[in-house]
């Protein structure tokens, strides 16, 4: 008997999936692609190692350690190279690499000298902390309007793909929001943070990692240890049809077949998910409805042998929404891990698109191709010329944008799933858009349903994971 269908084998899911199993549940788990990993894995193609989604992981991201060390690949981890320490912004016809140290800070010319002295009142400014603070101007507050443009604003688009005018602070950056609001500066409560988790982690005998991480395999070396630990039912080219509760039972549909279960996990895009409660919990799909998707075009690329050393090295950069440049920000793939590109090249990856150039997703190949290059000789301030080699992927709803209202969205969601008891939600897009947001939303939600299924209270599991 089947306890637990699963809806979706992204990160998410699969974290899901695997955990269930482990607790003795039998679980099938439904994809409508023809693979499992979702945006996060790896193509090999003419020597190049290509991310279809993100590159690497913090030292911070304590549900990916987590996930590793359940796992047991500790050593297929692989730190980024030291090379990956410099980052640059692109302002005013040349790049600027973003200073790590008070050394390089007072020596930069990213910031004016009055830019920089306000960056420097920041521990000195009150607190303001307000539930509908938008990023912008909760990292004008705490920067400037200077370093919010050219620091925080690129940021924001290279992981959001989002307008910093948009997003919710408290949505987008909750412990940024938190450290204001609990210290009365971000940067007093990030080492306050810090401290207390480097206490943390030494009572409990761990190390605290430092820098950037990835896998020698790259990402797709963790949904495929995932998927290769699942014994259950993995079913891909799935696509669910539709989704019914009857007499406290979930059935799903499929072009193949129906299938029962108990408890039912939703771990898609919230506009699938949507789709799928209008028959269960019609008044959830509108609020799902709310929560905006930003399109992104990724662009692999090889330079041409006449352009080595187009670009400085370092881990990439990223460009303030100011400039005739589309391009939202370049990651030097190769820079950051070895055995990404073929011997003695170069491999980037260029981010275009997002909810400030949608219109980006409509170009064919050959005017990609064009903004590519035309885009990089602004950048690098010389002609670039049209690369060896190129890998264009279209991401039509890649990135979710959490707005200023987000939180209350997903409390009204949660309040109304108690309305279909054993029916829970998964994914990014619930609490915060990197991979170890999804992750950790895996394990909550693989907890809730085991509590379910026990018959104990998916509250307090939810406080518990």
């Amino acid at each position: 008997m089947t306890d637990v269908i699963i809806v979706g084998a992204g990160i998410s899911g699969l974290v899901a999936a695997w955990r269930l199993e482990q607790e003795g549940l039998n679980v099938v788990l439904l994809e409508a692609s023809s693979r499992t990993g979702g945006n996060v894995g790896t193509l090999s193609q003419d020597g190049c190692m290509m991310e279809l989604g993100p590159y690497s992981f913090p030292a911070s991201a304590d549900a990916m350690w987590r996930l590793v060390e359940d796992l047991g690949i500790e050593s297929s981890v692989v730190p980024a190279r030291s090379a990956a320490d410099k980052r640059y912004i692109f302002r005013d016809g040349r790049l600027h690499a973003l200073p790590m140290s008070l050394r390089d800070f007072i020596a930069t010319r990213l910031l004016s000298l009055r830019a920089k002295l306000r960056l420097m009142l920041e521990p000195f400014i009150p607190g303001g902390a307000r539930e509908d603070d938008t990023a912008w101007e909760y990292f004008c507050r705490r920067f400037g309007v200077e370093a919010a443009t050219y620091i925080m604003g690129p940021f924001v688009s290279g992981i959001y793909a989002g307008d910093v005018r948009r997003l919710g602070a408290r949505a987008a950056f909750p412990k940024f929001w938190g450290f204001e609001r609990d210290s009365g500066s971000m940067i007093l409560g990030a080492m306050k943070y810090m401290r207390a988790k480097k206490k943390r982690l030494a009572a409990e005998g761990r190390v605290l990692h430092k820098g950037l991480f990835g896998f020698e395999g790259g990402m797709g070396s963790l949904t495929g240890a995932l998927s290769s630990r699942i014994r259950g039912r993995i079913e891909l080219n799935s696509r669910v049809l539709k989704a019914d509760r009857i007499g406290g039972v979930y059935q799903i549909e499929t072009g193949r077949e129906r299938i029962s279960a108990p408890s039912l996990l939703l771990a898609v895009q919230p506009h699938d998910a949507a789709a799928l409660l209008e028959n269960i919990l019609p008044s959830v799909a509108p609020l799902l409805r709310r929560i905006p998707m930003a399109p992104v075009t990724l662009v692999h690329w090889i330079p041409a042998e006449a352009d080595a050393g187009l670009l400085p090295p370092g881990f990439g950069f990223l460009v303030p929404r100011l400039y005739d440049v589309r391009v939202l920000g370049t990651v030097m793939a190769s820079e950051v891990f070895s055995g990404r590109a073929p011997e003695g090249r170069q491999l980037f990856t260029s981010y275009y698109g997002g909810v400030l150039d949608p219109e980006f997703m409509q170009l064919s190949d050959d005017e990609v191709l064009k903004r590519l290059v035309q885009d990089h000789t602004i950048v690098a301030g010389r002609e670039m010329h049209e690369p060896a080699f190129v890998k264009i992927m279209r991401y039509q709803s890649a990135i979710p944008q959490l707005a200023p209202d987000h939180p209350e969205i997903i409390a009204d969601v949660r309040k109304l799933l108690s309305g279909a008891p054993g029916l829970v939600l998964a994914g990014n897009y619930l609490s915060g858009v990197a991979m170890n947001a999804a992750v950790d939303s895996g394990y909550a939600a693989a907890e809730e349903l085991r509590a379910f299924l026990s018959g104990a209270n998916p509250a307090e599991a939810r406080a518990a994971s």
